[in-house]
Order: structure tokens, then sequence, then C-alpha cells
């Protein structure tokens, strides 16, 4: 029995390690799937500026060779600029928001590791605990036993031990 318990308390406190680094291992991937986003976020909004410009550009090429930058062609100028900052602040804020949901992950992930560990020591004190209950209850049959068996050699000898114990 004491056997099984002390094998049970190490499979507990390895479980609770290889579960605590496993999460711990999760939480440093999230971590740089989180730096990747915001890197990420950065360039794309970089490429929507960049877009941006090359339609300004042509559009300001095209109305320059069609009579000049007037009115409505100043307008529309002005439409694809604000399309591309609005479409790079999206870049960046969608970024911004996958960076901050995987470290949040990132997060859990840790605290989940570190409940992992707990639970393994406390499994492996429980097993531990119940080895020793187990022994301190043999141990008190024996004596049990060995005093019964005393008792019944005595009587057998004829000595009187009622008033003995």
């Amino acid at each position: 029995m004491t056997i099984a318990a002390g094998v049970s308390a190490i499979g507990s406190i390895l479980g609770g390690i290889g579960g605590f680094k496993a999460a711990r291992g999760k939480a440093k991937a999230l971590e740089a799937g989180a730096a990747q986003a915001r890197a990420e976020a950065g360039v794309n909004a970089q490429l929507a500026l960049e877009e941006a410009d090359r339609a300004a550009g042509s559009a300001a090429v095209d109305a320059a060779a069609g009579g000049g930058l007037t009115g409505s062609a100043l307008g529309a100028l002005d439409d694809l600029t604000a399309g591309g900052m609005y479409n790079a602040r999206t870049a960046l804020y969608a970024g911004t928001v996958e960076g901050r949901n995987l470290q949040h992950e990132a997060t859990v992930s840790r605290r989940q590791g570190g409940l992992t560990l707990i639970t393994g020591w406390l499994n492996a004190a429980g097993a531990a605990s119940t080895a020793l209950g187990s022994m301190q209850n043999t141990r008190q049959a024996r004596l049990a036993a060995s005093q019964q068996r005393g008792l019944s050699r005595a009587q057998s000898v004829g000595f009187d031990l009622k008033g003995a114990y």
C-alpha cells in the first residue's frame, strides 16, 4: 500500500511539474505571437498609407492630365487620403487588440501552470497522508494483536490478569 502511495505521490509531483512547464512554454509562444501581431500591425498600417499615397498620386496625375485639380478632384484626393489614414489606424488597432488578447492568454496560461503545480503537490501530500494513515492503522492492529497474544499466554499459564490492565 505504501509503495503505491509513494508512486502516486511521485506521479502527482511529476504531473504538476510537467503541466507547469507546458503552460510556461505556451505562455512564451503566446507572448511571441503578441509581439508579432503588433509588429505586423505596424507594417500593415504603413502599407495602407503607401497604397493611399499611390492612389492619390495616380488620381492627381489623371486629374492634371484632364484639366487640373479642381472641385471634385480635390475632394477625391481628400477622400483617398482620409481612407488611407482610416485603413492605417484600423490595421494598428486590429494588431494592438490581437496582441493584447494573446498577452492575456499568456497570463492565463502562466496562472494555470502555477495552479497545476500546486495541485500536483497537494495530490502528492494527500497520497503521502493516506500512506501514513494506513501505516498507523497497521501498526495499531499489530500492537493490539500482540497485546491479545500476551493476554492469551498469561491466562494459559494460570495468571489472573483481571486487575492488571
